[in-house]
Order: structure tokens, then sequence, then C-alpha cells
């Protein structure tokens, strides 16, 4: 009887959930989507604080927007610095209007550029990185600070902009990957599957979090595998793990149905590497149901990002300020309530 015991027991070890298997940390992953959501306003101070309490003492160290493309699309970032902590936060704001991500996506078409010799990436990402990076550099090589751990964060544009960043601190020498965390929010493909391994050998904390169905970490397209059977016909493809096209770094943390408080959450380490078929990439996406898409893409842990952000993290307000042909309309309705017409 015992040796047959000790020949089940590696089958039931495999049995039992392993538990968590990265550093990915949620309640810090809350935290910084207050952050990545100020930056599509004016009371980051107000966020931060709301993020981080009082304790840890973080302050404005740098805050920049400037143009980044040929229609004067602005992008922009910030910095916060905690001395209690030794903690620099560099922050991207996300796509702001139409026309900048109608040209994000058409310069997705046209071939990348090398990234300091790690592979070529998207040449808007590029371009809008180069124009902030002067002022981001400043930050992190400042040298009251140079021994401080730094976070990398942003919302969809912001997130490929934060990969950037990090990937280049790194490259350059300015911390090693240990000092350097990578926190991500609806973040698009950045560049090809070669860039994507030289990436996650600089960086091994980048943590890419997806909500449900969110299209954009879908773009730009990954070549997928035609050789793979779908079980059912017209199904999903997986990323082909091989091809040199856009292919994701780091690890993806899907949440598959919400993103309240002790939501449950998926860390993505099956195969292919970095596009685990068993997680956001199994999606097979319909036209018609774009709005879903990017209704998804705008709302992470339970807030609407932008918005959110506007009225400086107010929890009370998770979608942000009501338009004022919604209050238009709140009123007309409180007004026919009041004479009993509804």
């Amino acid at each position: 009887m015992r040796p047959l015991l000790f020949l089940l027991l590696p089958l039931f070890s495999l049995s039992i959930p392993l538990g968590k298997q990265t550093g990915y940390d949620d309640a810090e992953a809350r935290r910084l989507v207050k952050l990545a959501a100020a930056a599509y306003g004016d009371k980051h101070a107000t966020c931060i604080n709301r993020a981080f309490g009082n304790g840890e003492n973080f302050h404005i160290e740098n805050m920049e927007q400037k143009s980044c493309d040929h229609l004067d699309s602005t992008c922009a970032a910030y910095a916060v610095v905690s001395e209690n902590t030794k903690r620099i936060i560099v922050v991207f704001r996300g796509t702001k209007s139409k026309s900048q991500l109608f040209l994000e996506g058409w310069q997705s078409i046209n071939h990348g550029i090398d990234f300091f010799d790690m592979g070529d990436v998207n040449r808007y990402f590029l371009n809008a990185h180069l124009v902030l990076w002067p002022e981001i550099e400043k930050v992190i090589t400042n040298p009251r600070w140079v021994d401080y751990e730094i976070t990398f964060t942003g919302h969809s544009l912001g997130g490929a902009l934060a990969a950037l960043a990090a990937a280049r601190t790194a490259k350059q020498g300015y911390r090693p990957g240990s000092l350097i965390k990578v926190y991500t929010f609806g973040q698009p493909r950045v560049g090809t599957r070669l860039f994507a391994r030289n990436f996650d050998a600089l960086l091994p904390n980048t943590y890419r979090v997806v909500f449900r169905r969110d299209i954009v970490p879908h773009m730009p397209a990954c070549h997928k595998n035609q050789t793979f059977v779908s079980e059912h016909e017209g199904g999903a493809k997986p990323c082909h793990a091989d091809h040199l096209d856009y292919y994701h770094h780091g690890t993806e943390i899907w949440y598959p149905d919400e993103m309240t408080p002790g939501a449950h959450y998926v860390e993505c380490l099956g195969a292919p590497k970095n596009e685990d078929f068993a997680c956001s990439d199994r999606i097979k996406f319909f036209i018609d149901q774009s709005e879903s898409y990017t209704w998804d893409h705008r709302h992470y842990f339970a807030v609407k990002v932008p918005p959110y952000g506007k009225t400086g993290c107010d929890d009370a307000m998770p979608e942000g300020k009501p338009s004022a042909f919604e209050n238009v309309v709140k009123r007309l309705n409180l007004l026919t309530r009041s004479f009993g017409l509804d």
C-alpha cells in the first residue's frame, strides 16, 4: 500500500493549485491605477494622497506635456518621489484623442524602428518616448535618488510609454532590473518578438494588467499560428511564438470577470510565453461588439480611468463627473417625479 501511495503523491500534487507564482501585487495595482488616472487630469496630488496616504510622503518632482506628433497631439508624464520609502514612480498618460489613436494605429502598419539594439518598436511610441525622455532622465539620474527603486506605470498608450522608459532605464544601466517594476493597464503591444525577449531578460518584474475583453492589449495584431486547430470553427488562434511580428513582453495579469476588491485574476504563465492562450488571447473579437471592448478598456478596477482621474480619484464618482447633458436629464427626471408624472 505504501509504495502505491508514493506513486500517487506526484499525481495528487499536480491537482493542488500552486498559489501565487509571480510578484504581482493586486493592492499595489489598485494604488497605481489611481496615479495612471491622475495623468488624464490636473488633480495629481489628490490622487496620489488617496492612493498612498500621507505616510509615504510622495511629492511631485516633475510634470510635462509636449506635442508628440504632426497633428500636435500631446503626450504627458509626471514623476513622484518618496524619500521615506526610497521610491520613484513615473507615470505616463494614455491616448487623449481619436486622431492620436488613429496615428498610433497607422504607425503600427509601418515597419518599426530599433530601440537601443533591443529590437523594433512602434514608431509612434518611440517618438513619444524621445519627446518625454529628457525630463524623465533628469529625475532617475538625480544623485539624491540613484539608489531608489523605480516603478513605471500608465494606462493604454501610457502603458506602452512606461514600458519603453523602463527598458531604456535598464538598458542604459541607470538601474538594475531588480530595482525596476512595471505595472501597466490595457497596454498595447509595443514591439517585436525580439524586443519582447530582450525586454524580459532585463525586466522580470513586469505586469501587464488586462481587464476582461479589453481589445487594446491585442493591438497591433500578432502573427497567428495558422496550424492551430480551434475547438470551434472560426475560433481564435494563438500568437506564433517564433515569428518576429508584434509580440507582448512581460507577464499578463488577466481579470476575466470583474475588478472589484477581491476579484479573481490569472497569472498568465502558459504557452506561448507572454501570449498565454489560456488567458485573454483566447478571446475571439467581433466588430459588432466593439463598444463592450472599448468599455472594458476604459474601466480598470471598477473605475472609468480617464474621467475618474479628473475628479481627483474620488471613489464617490467612479465614472467621473456627470456631463452637462446627464445633469439636465437627471434634473428633468426629478422634476417629472415631483409632479407625479413618472
